[in-house]
Protein backbone atom coordinates (compact mmCIF):
# COMPACT_ATOMS: atom_id res chain seq x y z
CA UNK A 1 0.00 0.00 0.00
CA UNK A 2 2.80 2.40 1.10
CA UNK A 3 3.95 2.22 -2.65
CA UNK A 4 0.75 2.60 -4.89
CA UNK A 5 0.81 5.74 -2.11
CA UNK A 6 4.27 6.58 -3.22
CA UNK A 7 3.93 5.85 -7.00
CA UNK A 8 0.31 8.25 -6.71
CA UNK A 9 2.29 10.44 -5.05
CA UNK A 10 4.87 10.67 -7.69
CA UNK A 11 2.62 10.81 -10.93
CA UNK A 12 0.39 12.97 -9.43
CA UNK A 13 2.96 15.69 -9.09
CA UNK A 14 4.16 14.79 -12.30
CA UNK A 15 0.98 14.97 -13.63
CA UNK A 16 0.99 18.89 -12.69
CA UNK A 17 3.19 19.36 -15.86
CA UNK A 18 2.70 17.07 -18.22
CA UNK A 19 -1.37 17.17 -18.43
CA UNK A 20 -1.35 20.76 -19.24
CA UNK A 21 1.87 20.34 -21.55
CA UNK A 22 -0.11 17.65 -24.09
CA UNK A 23 -2.63 20.11 -23.94
CA UNK A 24 -0.79 23.22 -24.36
CA UNK A 25 1.68 21.91 -26.75
CA UNK A 26 -1.36 20.96 -29.00
CA UNK A 27 -3.45 24.60 -29.09
CA UNK A 28 0.23 25.94 -29.84
CA UNK A 29 0.29 24.57 -32.88
CA UNK A 30 -3.01 25.97 -33.66
CA UNK A 31 -1.70 29.25 -32.95
CA UNK A 32 1.37 29.58 -34.48
CA UNK A 33 -0.92 27.92 -37.76
CA UNK A 34 -3.10 30.90 -37.73
CA UNK A 35 -0.72 33.71 -37.28
CA UNK A 36 1.55 32.03 -39.62
CA UNK A 37 -1.44 32.54 -42.30
CA UNK A 38 -1.68 36.59 -41.16
CA UNK A 39 -4.24 35.63 -38.91
CA UNK A 40 -4.94 38.93 -36.65
CA UNK A 41 -6.44 38.98 -33.08
CA UNK A 42 -5.83 35.49 -32.67
CA UNK A 43 -6.37 34.35 -28.88
CA UNK A 44 -4.05 31.15 -27.19
CA UNK A 45 -6.19 30.29 -24.52
CA UNK A 46 -5.54 27.49 -21.85
CA UNK A 47 -7.14 25.04 -24.00
CA UNK A 48 -8.70 26.49 -27.10
CA UNK A 49 -7.59 29.21 -29.88
CA UNK A 50 -9.69 31.69 -30.90
CA UNK A 51 -9.15 33.05 -34.63
CA UNK A 52 -11.36 34.47 -37.39
CA UNK A 53 -11.25 31.45 -40.21
CA UNK A 54 -13.12 33.24 -42.28
CA UNK A 55 -9.88 35.37 -44.05
CA UNK A 56 -8.84 32.15 -44.44
CA UNK A 57 -9.06 29.09 -47.30
CA UNK A 58 -10.46 25.63 -47.00
CA UNK A 59 -6.96 24.59 -47.46
CA UNK A 60 -5.51 26.64 -44.75
CA UNK A 61 -8.05 25.92 -42.39
CA UNK A 62 -7.33 22.45 -42.77
CA UNK A 63 -4.15 22.49 -41.72
CA UNK A 64 -4.57 25.11 -39.07
CA UNK A 65 -6.90 22.25 -37.49
CA UNK A 66 -5.03 19.27 -38.14
CA UNK A 67 -1.46 20.74 -36.99
CA UNK A 68 -2.42 19.95 -33.22
CA UNK A 69 -3.70 16.90 -33.04
CA UNK A 70 -0.34 15.97 -35.91
CA UNK A 71 1.63 17.18 -32.85
CA UNK A 72 -0.23 15.41 -30.38
CA UNK A 73 0.41 12.08 -32.37
CA UNK A 74 4.02 13.32 -32.81
CA UNK A 75 3.80 13.47 -28.40
CA UNK A 76 2.46 9.87 -28.58
CA UNK A 77 4.74 8.46 -30.59
CA UNK A 78 7.95 9.94 -28.69
CA UNK A 79 7.33 9.08 -25.62
CA UNK A 80 6.19 5.39 -27.10
CA UNK A 81 10.37 5.05 -28.74
CA UNK A 82 11.94 6.52 -25.53
CA UNK A 83 10.24 4.60 -23.33
CA UNK A 84 11.29 1.18 -25.25
CA UNK A 85 14.98 2.35 -23.83
CA UNK A 86 14.00 3.42 -20.36
CA UNK A 87 11.18 3.44 -18.74
CA UNK A 88 9.94 6.44 -16.91
CA UNK A 89 6.64 7.81 -15.64
CA UNK A 90 7.23 10.59 -17.10
CA UNK A 91 6.94 9.24 -20.49
CA UNK A 92 3.52 6.70 -19.20
CA UNK A 93 1.65 10.20 -17.91
CA UNK A 94 2.40 11.64 -21.49
CA UNK A 95 1.50 8.38 -23.39
CA UNK A 96 -2.15 8.48 -21.03
CA UNK A 97 -2.71 12.00 -21.18
CA UNK A 98 -1.85 13.19 -25.10
CA UNK A 99 -5.00 11.22 -26.42
CA UNK A 100 -7.47 12.55 -23.90
CA UNK A 101 -8.61 15.34 -25.54
CA UNK A 102 -9.24 13.02 -28.65
CA UNK A 103 -12.06 11.33 -26.68
CA UNK A 104 -14.57 13.52 -28.16
CA UNK A 105 -14.49 11.57 -30.96
CA UNK A 106 -16.10 8.97 -29.63
CA UNK A 107 -19.46 11.39 -28.48
CA UNK A 108 -19.46 12.14 -31.96
CA UNK A 109 -19.04 8.53 -33.36
CA UNK A 110 -21.93 7.82 -30.92
CA UNK A 111 -24.32 10.60 -32.26
CA UNK A 112 -24.15 9.78 -35.62
CA UNK A 113 -24.84 6.19 -34.61
CA UNK A 114 -28.01 6.87 -33.26
CA UNK A 115 -28.70 8.96 -35.83
CA UNK A 116 -28.28 12.85 -35.28
CA UNK A 117 -26.36 14.63 -37.65
CA UNK A 118 -24.21 16.55 -34.70
CA UNK A 119 -22.24 19.85 -36.39
CA UNK A 120 -19.66 20.21 -33.24
CA UNK A 121 -16.47 22.14 -33.17
CA UNK A 122 -13.65 20.24 -32.31
CA UNK A 123 -10.17 18.95 -35.40
CA UNK A 124 -11.25 16.16 -36.47
CA UNK A 125 -14.61 17.56 -37.61
CA UNK A 126 -13.72 20.67 -38.90
CA UNK A 127 -10.16 19.05 -40.55
CA UNK A 128 -13.24 16.69 -42.39
CA UNK A 129 -15.22 19.30 -43.30
CA UNK A 130 -12.46 22.01 -44.50
CA UNK A 131 -11.10 18.88 -46.80
CA UNK A 132 -14.74 17.66 -47.78
CA UNK A 133 -15.29 14.21 -46.36
CA UNK A 134 -17.43 12.36 -44.42
CA UNK A 135 -16.32 13.28 -40.43
CA UNK A 136 -16.77 9.63 -39.43
CA UNK A 137 -14.05 8.82 -42.03
CA UNK A 138 -11.55 11.22 -39.80
CA UNK A 139 -13.20 10.33 -36.17
CA UNK A 140 -13.15 6.41 -36.72
CA UNK A 141 -9.74 6.38 -37.12
CA UNK A 142 -8.67 8.49 -34.49
CA UNK A 143 -11.04 6.52 -31.97
CA UNK A 144 -9.07 3.40 -32.74
CA UNK A 145 -5.72 5.52 -32.50
CA UNK A 146 -7.43 6.18 -28.62
CA UNK A 147 -7.84 2.85 -27.76
CA UNK A 148 -4.91 1.92 -29.17
CA UNK A 149 -2.45 4.10 -27.26
CA UNK A 150 -3.86 3.87 -23.98
CA UNK A 151 -3.69 0.36 -24.19
CA UNK A 152 -0.15 0.61 -24.86
CA UNK A 153 0.72 2.72 -22.45
CA UNK A 154 -1.29 1.05 -19.88
CA UNK A 155 -0.24 -2.20 -20.57
CA UNK A 156 3.42 -0.81 -20.13
CA UNK A 157 2.63 0.51 -16.62
CA UNK A 158 1.46 -2.81 -15.91
CA UNK A 159 4.52 -4.80 -17.19
CA UNK A 160 6.48 -2.45 -15.06
CA UNK A 161 5.19 -2.82 -12.06
CA UNK A 162 1.98 -4.52 -11.82
CA UNK A 163 -1.58 -2.91 -10.94
CA UNK A 164 -0.24 -0.49 -8.72
CA UNK A 165 1.52 1.14 -11.05
CA UNK A 166 -1.03 0.87 -13.55
CA UNK A 167 -3.68 2.32 -11.23
CA UNK A 168 -0.65 4.82 -9.55
CA UNK A 169 -0.59 6.27 -13.21
CA UNK A 170 -3.70 5.80 -14.48
CA UNK A 171 -5.82 8.13 -11.52
CA UNK A 172 -2.51 10.20 -11.23
CA UNK A 173 -3.37 11.37 -14.66
CA UNK A 174 -7.24 11.21 -14.55
CA UNK A 175 -6.97 13.54 -11.43
CA UNK A 176 -5.62 16.20 -13.09
CA UNK A 177 -7.48 15.95 -16.39
CA UNK A 178 -10.79 16.31 -14.53
CA UNK A 179 -9.18 19.40 -13.11
CA UNK A 180 -8.51 20.56 -16.56
CA UNK A 181 -12.02 19.50 -17.59
CA UNK A 182 -14.09 21.10 -14.97
CA UNK A 183 -11.83 24.13 -15.51
CA UNK A 184 -12.55 24.46 -19.35
CA UNK A 185 -16.36 23.46 -18.67
CA UNK A 186 -16.46 26.77 -15.85
CA UNK A 187 -14.46 28.96 -18.31
CA UNK A 188 -17.23 28.73 -20.81
CA UNK A 189 -19.90 28.89 -18.64
CA UNK A 190 -18.31 32.18 -17.75
CA UNK A 191 -18.51 33.14 -21.72
CA UNK A 192 -21.47 32.20 -22.12
CA UNK A 193 -23.15 34.37 -18.71
CA UNK A 194 -21.47 37.75 -19.89
CA UNK A 195 -23.00 36.67 -23.46
CA UNK A 196 -26.19 36.12 -21.65
CA UNK A 197 -26.06 39.43 -19.74
CA UNK A 198 -25.04 41.46 -22.80
CA UNK A 199 -28.23 40.03 -24.74
CA UNK A 200 -30.56 40.56 -21.72
CA UNK A 201 -28.54 43.95 -20.93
Amino acid sequence: MKKFISNFSWYSILGIFVVPFSIVSHELGHYLAYVGFGVEGVILRSASVAADKSVLSSGQIAFATAIGPLITYVTILSAGVLLRYRYLAFLILLGLAAPLGRIVNFVYIFLRAAGYQPNPNFDEFNFARAVGFDPLLVAIPTGIAVIATLIYFSREAWKQGGFKEFAAASIGCGCWACCLVFYRAAFVAVIVARKLAVISG
